[in-house]
């Protein structure tokens, strides 16, 4: 929690600076997958990756981008209870166009927009089951979009939801954050 509203400040305040060098994909979802397969496994999901061969080097701050991963898969992991996590990884028009697919509940049309609002959740009331501050999205967001990414949700109420985010495969200027 801490870390996340630093971080939130630190965004907020135009400090928060990238610190860009060319970065491996694959090595950052290997290295998130190793950080969640224990999470996973506690709850009898399954963790899958599906990564395009030959994926070029990145440019960009690998720190972050693993951030905004551990985000997402840490969320989908969260919200599942059972079924499977996929990550899915590819490029196109200069740029990476990663997937994190659950089996989870899925999100209400509704509640799509707010998601990646400060303190947000879709369950914000005091008996929620699922903890959490509402900063992970988004400082998944602000991130992605300093590279000069977008990020999304598709998702519909019992159909699991895919979080969708693109970064330029090389950032040579990050963007002010906003």
């Amino acid at each position: 929690l801490i870390n996340d509203v630093l971080d939130l400040s630190k965004i907020e305040a135009g400090q928060l600076a990238l610190s860009l060098n060319d970065y491996s994909v694959q090595d950052i979802v290997q290295t998130v997958f190793s950080g969640m397969e224990s999470l996973a496994a506690d709850k009898k999901l399954t963790l899958k990756s599906h990564l395009t061969p030959d994926l070029p080097l990145g440019r960009g701050d690998e720190r972050r981008i693993t951030q905004v991963l551990l985000n997402l898969i840490g969320n989908a992991i969260k919200f599942t209870d059972e079924g499977e996590v996929t990550v899915r990884v590819t490029t196109a028009n200069g740029a990476f166009l990663v997937a994190v697919t659950d089996t989870g509940p899925g999100i209400a049309p509704e509640d799509q927009a707010k998601i990646f609002q400060e303190f947000q959740q879709v369950d914000s009331s005091s008996t929620r089951k699922k903890g959490g501050t509402g900063l992970g999205l988004s400082i998944a967001k602000r991130i992605v979009e300093m590279h000069g990414g977008q990020i999304w949700v598709e998702s519909s109420p019992g159909k699991g939801s895919t979080f969708w985010f693109t970064l330029p495969v090389r950032v040579e200027r990050p963007r002010e954050a906003g």
